[in-house]
C-alpha cells in the first residue's frame, strides 16, 4: 500500500536512508521537508496482514517497504532520494513508488523531472531508463562509499521527449 508521507515516516524513513546511503537524510531534515510546501512523499508499506497495529516509529521500521522523496514546483520536480528496504530489493517496490509518483505529478501537470543516481547503481539506471529518464551529466566524486568516491550520473525525464 502507498500513501502520503506523514510525520510519523519520518524515524523509520531516517533509520533506512542511514541503512542504504553514507549521505543520509536524517530525522530533522526529513521532518523540515515534510513541513515544505513544495515536498511530495510517499512511503510503501508491506501489505495488511503484516502489519503491527501501532503507528509508533518502531514498528513502521518493521514494514515499512521503501519510500520515495521529491520536491515539485510548478511543472517541474526532483527526485531527492528512493529507498527500498534491502528484504524487498528488486521486486518491484521502486517501481511502484515511481508509477505512484508519476501518477500524482500527472494531476500536477509535471513535465520534467531530475535525478541523481550513483553510477554502480546498475539496477536503479535500469529502473529509471524504463521510466524514459535520460542521462544528461555526471557529478565526479559525489558520493562516498566508504574510502572511495563514486560519480553521479544526472538523469532527466521530459514529458513532451518521453511522450512525443
Amino acid at each position: 500500500m502507498i500513501r502520503h508521507i506523514a510525520p510519523v515516516d519520518c524515524d523509520a524513513i531516517a533509520a533506512l536512508e542511514a541503512r542504504l546511503f553514507a549521505t543520509a537524510l536524517d530525522q530533522a531534515r526529513l521532518m523540515a521537508l515534510q513541513a515544505n510546501p513544495v515536498f511530495c512523499g510517499f512511503v510503501d508499506l508491506v501489505p495488511e496482514q503484516d502489519q503491527p497495529q501501532s503507528t509508533s516509529a518502531d514498528d513502521l521500521a518493521s514494514y515499512l517497504g521503501g519510500y520515495l522523496l521529491a520536491m515539485m514546483i510548478d511543472d517541474e520536480a526532483e527526485i531527492l532520494s528512493i529507498g527500498v528496504t534491502p528484504d524487498r530489493q528488486r521486486q518491484g517496490v521502486g517501481k511502484l513508488l515511481l508509477q505512484h509518483f508519476f501518477e500524482h505529478g500527472t494531476s500536477q501537470n509535471m513535465t520534467r523531472v531530475v535525478l541523481e543516481v550513483a553510477e554502480d547503481n546498475v539496477p536503479a539506471l535500469g529502473l529509471y531508463r524504463d521510466f524514459g529518464f535520460a542521462a544528461f551529466g555526471r557529478r565526479k566524486g559525489y558520493y562516498k562509499q566508504g574510502n572511495q568516491k563514486i560519480d553521479a550520473i544526472m538523469m532527466k525525464w521530459c514529458r513532451a521527449e518521453a511522450f512525443p
